[in-house]
């Protein structure tokens, strides 16, 4: 696994080690000046008191070894230093798994009458998808916003952030489909939780363009024509869950006004 950023807590496949404190950052914390590095001061004052620079080309350099799997590892490492692309290989996993074994995973879906005693359906179900389609579709969302979000706001809270907009997303769906539609069917999928991610992201970072339809706009409008679009068709009785939706995209916005408020994340 890789090592997170001792500022923000991304986890960088390839860290910089700082020369001045020895600590680990990621590529937009690298420099001493940019992570508050508390030993460059010291070091500045040394250079002043002895009026030379001290550089440490003088230390031994050791050759590495290749490893004999040395691509392998490096998409491992791509994968496992990402929570976003950990994610979605997970998924992709679980996709694969139940076509190998039908009907292996069917305790892990949300079933919205069921959630009380099956309570970790709340989260299993978030890697589970119906068909191909539904998982090609969520997983390309996952893979161009999730590392998006991750890379300002930092791996941990990026969890926090998907898996809390999926438990909402789910409940959300619970409580319509049992009070509202009267029809408490099983839901597998994700869109919940990228809802929440997507929204949190338009809250941070309202400059980024995103196509819609081959039709280019501002990340927000494309948040507005989503919510709006499940809006209209959430009583239609067609099988997309809009209500988990709508329910992980209001998750999102909480998080996303929380954490501007605060200002921990890396602004553009």
């Amino acid at each position: 696994m890789g090592n997170e950023c001792d500022y923000c807590g991304f986890r960088d496949p390839m860290p910089f080690k700082c020369k001045f404190c020895g600590r680990q950052f990621c590529y937009n914390h690298r420099l001493p000046e940019v992570h508050n590095c508390a030993e460059l001061a010291s070091y500045k004052e040394k250079v002043r008191e002895s009026g030379k620079f001290e550089y440490l080309s003088g230390l031994p350099i050791k050759k590495q070894k290749k490893p004999l799997f040395g691509p392998l590892t490096g998409i491992f490492s791509v994968i496992t230093n990402n929570y976003s692309l950990t994610i979605l290989f997970i998924a992709t996993f679980a996709f694969f798994f139940d076509i190998l074994f039908p009907g292996s995973t069917s305790n892990l879906e949300l079933y919205p009458t069921r959630i009380l005693s099956q309570p970790w359906t709340l989260i299993t179900h978030i890697f589970l998808h119906s068909g191909p389609l539904h998982l090609l579709f969520n997983m390309m969302f996952l893979f161009f916003f999730g590392p998006e979000l991750e890379r300002r706001i930092g791996g941990k809270r990026f969890l926090i952030v998907f898996f809390v907009s999926g438990i909402i997303a789910a409940i959300g769906y619970s409580l319509w489909s049992v009070f509202v539609l009267n029809s408490p069917t099983p839901a597998v999928g994700a869109s919940g939780a990228l809802f929440g991610i997507f929204a949190c992201l338009a809250v941070l970072a309202p400059h980024i363009e995103v196509y819609i339809y081959f039709i280019p706009m501002k990340i927000t409008y494309a948040l507005i024509f989503f919510a709006m679009f499940d809006l209209l068709f959430i009583g239609s009785g067609d099988a997309i869950a809009r209500s988990a939706h709508l329910s992980g995209l209001v998750a999102g916005l909480l998080f996303g006004r929380h954490i501007k408020q605060t200002g921990q994340f890396i602004h553009d």
